[in-house]
């Protein structure tokens, strides 16, 4: 990549990338997906800027993300510093619901290893990427649909999953430590004391 925006791909972790927020559920398809963004791009602009806080106004349920999106009605972030038992055990099923968030973001890099960082980089114009990462995120939503399973060498690797399709998680690829509020500790302090 060249030109003036060049530097504004660079993300924290320094090297090219595009930012992208995703909303995964049980089964470890992707329901929404935002694929746009410079991977400087900060997660709570991208969530401002996309369709999500519009769509969660009439909805009652949460999505839970890490700190680097800030804590609303419908968003759900950790601790930054838990002070007691109920907001650790919190914290720690937070944790645990979100794991599936990540599972669905390794099964997608190990089905697409052209999106996993180790396998190199996509060489081609933004526009074009951002087509070749919102085609990988279809095809693999057909795959957990079909239950296709992952190729590991010559043997096939059976993609586990829930086969709920209930939303547990909404997902951010850059990792913050700040947040505020209340929300938490009112569903802390009434299901988890």
């Amino acid at each position: 990549m060249a030109g003036d925006e060049e530097p504004t791909f660079i993300c924290r972790k320094g090297f090219h990338a595009i930012n992208i927020q995703a909303v995964a559920v049980a089964n470890l398809s992707f329901t929404n997906i935002v694929v746009r963004w410079p991977g400087s791009t900060h997660d709570s602009f991208i969530l401002a800027n996309s369709f999500l806080p519009q769509i969660m106004r009439g909805v009652n349920g949460w999505f839970l993300d890490d700190s680097g999106y800030p804590l609303k009605k419908w968003l759900l972030t950790p601790f930054a510093q838990p002070s007691n038992q109920q907001e650790q055990r919190y914290n720690s099923s937070h944790c645990s619901t979100r794991n599936t968030v990540e599972r669905a973001f390794g099964v997608l890099k190990s089905r697409f290893r052209c999106l996993h960082k180790t396998s190199g980089s996509l060489q081609f114009r933004t526009e074009k990427c951002i087509k070749i990462i919102e085609c990988c995120f279809k095809l693999h939503n057909k795959a957990i649909s079909e239950r296709v399973p992952l190729q590991a060498g010559n043997n096939a690797v059976p993609v586990y999953h829930n086969p709920s399709s209930e939303p547990t998680g909404f997902l951010s690829v850059t990792l913050l430590s700040t947040h505020g509020g209340n929300a938490p500790k009112t569903l802390v302090s009434k299901n988890y004391s």
